[in-house]
């Protein structure tokens, strides 16, 4: 077993003073929008081709707002605009509503899940699914690890995924619909991987009409940038369609308390997005007159909620996907331009409907980029953001680091300006001890956790220096 210092001790990393993981959106038609310098800046590198058969699509960047990639549901591209390295090949469906979601494992930088859902066209064979990008892998530009790939976790779920915080302010859920039932499936998202799933069985039968038809599918769902409620909608149900509103828990995951948010059934809508401040619900209904709804969810009594439906726009122009920007506005896709809902915060058409608000590059046939809308992701920067200190004055050559085995003197973890009673604890990507030292003076105690070999792999370490400052860096091992 070889281990290689990818970077040796480093500097304590950058802390961003607000969240920008959200800043820099690509999607369909090599269409993209950078947020960072305050206003919406119009980008047409994206690699996202225009194509009425492209639906999801997800981005993330770091928290200095720097795109790290972004993806389809079948392929990733990394910063550069290149295919990441082995990011083609996800079994997602391409005209899935919202086919791919990116959620960073909590408490770590570097890890990051991609979610994929299958497409009606294919019945959903593929199910949810995820794959691992690992931001250190490819000199930094990422790559998705062999062994995690198109891992399945749910069969037959249907076209809406969305994702929030949990109560505890860093764990993540997952929520997506079972299709051909009324269950709710949240997967709850830990610094250690994916825990147990919460199943809720509330509100309308997917397809409504109780049929074995996977073409009702089509429609956006969102959950309120608090975690407290769940929205959805049906842009293709044939017999009764969709509209529905509830409650989500993000302590238990458990979706409960239902309202039927239209009476009139034979209505289709597509687009859905809560107000920055959760007090207001706009949906967009997909068949001509094409119109932006706006409901008053203040009140807490259902039936308030849906006798405030108020028309925000008319147009004749379709109107599909919603999202919510970090800057606070929602962005309305009409097609070759977005409107914005400038206040979405305010009342009926105080809300400040801008039309024609953002030119495109090229048509955008449907949604936008699919984002926790609170923007309160938790990855700082990634590990192309560390800098070593220099000149290593020092080189501290330590045995059976990593291996139990005293006799093997053959693994090697080299440290260099290592100072003495200084202390190192070397984590895995999950954010668990692997192998900690305590006295680095020339007496090592090294050692590791759980008395067995580690892995191949990509670590990361900590070195605390006698006056309390840390440094830190990543090891990989090689097998």
């Amino acid at each position: 077993m070889k281990i290689r210092l990818l970077l040796l001790l480093v500097a304590v990393p950058f802390l961003a003073l607000c969240q920008k993981q959200g800043n820099v959106w690509y999607f369909e038609g090599q269409n993209g929008i950078d947020f960072n310098s305050g206003s919406p800046v119009l980008l047409s590198d994206g690699q996202i081709p225009e194509s009425s058969n492209i639906e999801g699509t997800a981005s993330i960047s770091d928290s200095a707002g720097n795109l790290l990639f972004y993806a389809t549901a079948t392929i990733i591209w990394n910063k550069n605009h290149q295919v990441m390295q082995n990011g083609a090949g996800l079994s997602g469906g391409e005209s899935s509503t919202q086919g791919v979601f990116i959620v960073p494992l909590p408490k770590s930088n570097s890890i990051f899940y991609v979610f994929t859902l299958d497409e009606m066209q294919g019945c959903f064979q593929n199910g949810l699914r995820y794959s691992i990008v690992d931001m250190c892998l490819d000199d930094s530009l990422g790559a998705v690890e062999n062994d995690n790939k198109n891992i399945l976790l749910l069969d037959n779920a249907g076209e809406k995924m969305a994702g929030t915080f949990h109560a505890n302010g860093t764990d993540i859920w997952l929520i997506v619909h079972k299709y051909f039932s009324d269950a709710f499936h949240a997967y709850l998202i830990t610094e250690n991987g994916i825990a147990d799933t919460v199943i809720s069985n509330e509100g309308s039968h997917h397809p409504a009409d109780s049929t074995i038809d996977c073409n009702q599918a089509i429609g956006q769902m969102k959950i309120s940038p608090d975690g407290s409620k769940l929205a959805l909608v049906n842009a293709n149900a044939f017999t009764r369609s969709i509209e529905e509103l509830f409650d989500f828990d993000n302590n238990t995951g458990i979706v409960s308390n239902v309202i039927n948010l239209q009476p009139d059934t034979s209505l289709l809508y597509y687009g859905v997005s809560f107000s920055p401040d959760n007090s207001k619900l706009y949906v967009s209904k997909s068949t001509y007159p094409y119109q932006l709804y706006q409901y008053d969810l203040s009140s807490g009594v259902s039936s308030s909620i849906v006798a405030s439906k108020v028309s925000i726009h008319n147009s004749n122009s379709p109107i599909t996907g919603l999202q919510l920007a970090p800057n606070g506005k929602i962005y309305v896709n009409i097609g070759s331009y977005l409107d914005i809902v400038s206040s979405p915060n305010n009342i009926g058409l105080a809300c400040s409907y801008i039309s024609v608000g953002f030119i495109l590059h090229h048509t955008l046939s449907y949604s936008l980029p699919n984002f926790i809308d609170s923007y309160k992701y938790q990855n700082q920067l990634a590990c192309t953001e560390y800098v070593p200190i220099e000149p290593p004055i020092t080189e501290l050559k330590v045995p059976n680091i990593f291996s139990p085995n005293a006799d093997n003197i053959n693994d090697t973890f080299i440290i260099e300006n290592l100072p003495t009673d200084a202390t190192v604890h070397i984590y895995n990507r999950w954010g668990a001890l692997v192998a900690e030292w305590n006295k680095p003076d020339g007496s090592w105690d090294g050692r590791t956790k759980g008395g067995s070999q580690v892995s191949a792999g990509v670590y990361y370490y900590i070195v605390t220096l006698p006056d309390g400052e840390q440094r830190k860096g990543f090891v990989e091992v090689i097998k």
